[in-house]
């Protein structure tokens, strides 16, 4: 069985949100987002409260809800209406689990109130481009996809 994740490459005035989480006991940067639950296929209600502008999203999308159930938990922000699709990835996790991460884009009009618990998501930043690409503490795989 596979392990299916979704997550997000949120954009802000050129500069791309990573969060930091501690993986196989390294530091590391990562996209935020995570693993869609048995019950992101009927959140309607739940979705509808943590997003900016319903008029256009699908209620029965389970990726899509996914992905806005796990901004919010993590960062309590809401995505904006207009989310693309970016990218997929697989890999083998340490569990030796078969894993899908699909990654999706989002651009921000306005700076978000970002707020962390410190457990989960030890923090948060902002990157250009260059930086991300530059860094050891991102996984090649993602530097790939951003290239």
């Amino acid at each position: 069985m596979y392990v299916c994740k979704a997550r997000a490459l949120i954009e802000y005035l050129g500069k791309f949100l990573l969060i930091e989480r501690t993986l196989n006991g390294h530091e590391m940067l990562v996209l935020p987002g995570g693993k869609v639950e048995m019950f992101d296929e009927n959140q309607s209600d739940l979705i509808k409260e943590i997003q900016v502008d319903s008029k256009e999203q699908n209620y029965n999308d389970v990726m899509l809800n996914a992905l806005r159930r796990e901004i919010y938990e993590e960062l309590k922000i809401s995505l904006p209406s207009t989310i693309d699709y970016c990218c997929s990835n697989f890999y083998i996790n340490k569990d030796n689990d078969p894993v899908i991460d699909v990654i999706f884009y989002a651009k921000l009009s306005e700076h978000p109130q970002i707020s962390v618990d410190g457990e989960e998501v030890k923090s948060f930043v902002w990157l250009d481009l260059k930086s991300i690409l530059s860094s050891d503490n991102v996984h090649d795989w993602l530097k790939k996809a951003l290239k």
